[in-house]
């Protein structure tokens, strides 16, 4: 009986977890279409992201057999530590490690030392996840840049190799790292959604929605004000994710009770991935001016749904206009914002349909999803084989 190569996998969220969004969805999908080549041991915390309530059913520190067709060993982040982590590597038998973080202290920055030190041979491919973005930089800067100093000056990401998820992703870790040769780049896999292109469309009115965690990072509170400045037209905007930052949720609250009276804005609360298409089959478009993504796990499930997306220039979806299915803005150009929204609600149902099917087209054509399950194939086989 042929073995199949194992792919030990460090990411701080997981299944069940799902507040943390895109990054547990990239490695679900990951293991979903790839379990039948390969063995998957994932490392993880405990509990979902903010959280301080355990998994319900699941013991913590031990590899557990998962009904996804992979083994997770579930951490008890409390008692985490380089011996603990160092343990936990020890114990078990792989080929390749990937890991899902640049600024991770337990599940990147501590196994790429343990690794750099005691497993020299063994290939590491590290997906930043949009972290090194000048958006993503612009948050805790001092640290990040503190920290990337330390990186340089230690050489402990000298020998991995880069998975960039979209060409701008790639321009990002060459812009600080100065690297060509060592950095792959393929789509994320995304999670898999019927369309639904027949929406109804009221002229001079349009649903919007906020589909990502509340966090300076997703610019909500930019949204909120680009909103305000919107007349002529009837807007509803919903918001879906969790308060990731209480502060910047409150300074989000205050510009959302000095609204004018034709916009309507709702927080709806959380919602589980498996209620997505639900939404999405009421919402007419995402309107998510987002700092920066490295794929933009929502902005992808909303073109899938036939939800057109208003975004920054700050994704890989940057051709959106051209493709008449929705917008990428430079954020500095807030009257184009307020333009093309004031536009989007006066289109007919005849308009809006044709911009919702262009949505589905659009990104049906862009995510290639065997030709991209292939290329991992390939990625992790020819480090395996070297």
């Amino acid at each position: 009986m042929i073995t199949k190569p194992t792919i030990l996998i460090f990411i701080d969220w997981f299944w069940p977890g799902y507040i943390a969004g895109g990054p547990i969805q990239s490695i679900l999908s990951l293991v979903n279409s790839l379990n039948d080549t390969f063995n998957f041991k994932i490392i993880t915390t405990n509990k979902d992201l903010n959280s301080e309530k355990k998994y319900d059913n699941i013991d913590p520190n031990k590899w557990i057999n998962s009904p996804l067709g992979c083994e997770i060993f579930y951490t008890d982040s409390k008692k985490l530590n380089y011996a603990v982590i160092k343990k936990i590597i020890d114990g078990v038998h792989f080929e390749i490690v990937y890991i899902n973080s640049f600024f991770s202290k337990y599940y990147s920055i501590i196994p790429l030392i343990i690794l750099n030190t005691n497993y020299k041979n063994i290939p590491i491919i590290l997906a930043p996840r949009g972290m090194l973005g000048d958006g993503a930089l612009a948050l805790k800067k001092i640290k990040k840049k503190l920290f990337i100093l330390f990186s340089k000056i230690s050489g402990i990401h000298s020998k991995i190799i880069w998975h960039a998820t979209s060409l701008q992703e790639k321009e990002e870790i060459k812009k600080i790292f100065h690297k060509k040769n060592n950095i792959v780049t393929i789509s994320n896999l995304p999670k898999k959604l019927k369309s639904n292109p027949k929406k109804s469309k009221q002229i001079n009115v349009l649903k919007l929605c906020f589909i990502a965690r509340i966090s300076e990072k997703k610019n909500l509170k930019f949204a909120l004000k680009i909103l305000s400045k919107i007349k002529e037209v009837e807007i509803f905007y919903n918001i879906y994710g969790p308060k990731e930052d209480q502060i910047y949720w409150e300074k989000c609250k205050d510009l959302i009770l000095e609204m004018p009276s034709n916009i309507i804005i709702n927080y709806k609360g959380i919602f589980h991935p498996n209620e997505l298409e639900i939404i999405l089959a009421e919402e007419q478009m995402m309107f998510l001016p987002t700092l920066s993504e490295n794929f933009g796990h929502s902005i992808v499930e909303s073109l899938l749904c036939g939800c057109p997306v208003i975004t920054s220039d700050q994704t890989p979806w940057v051709d959106l206009e051209e493709n008449n299915a929705g917008f990428a803005i430079p954020l500095n150009n807030t009257q184009k914002f307020i333009n093309v929204i004031t536009k989007m609600a006066k289109l007919n149902q005849e308009d809006y349909l044709e911009k919702s099917n262009a949505a589905i087209k659009y990104i049906s054509s862009k995510i290639e999803i065997e030709k991209n399950i292939n290329l991992y194939k390939k990625l992790f086989n020819d480090f395996i084989k070297n």
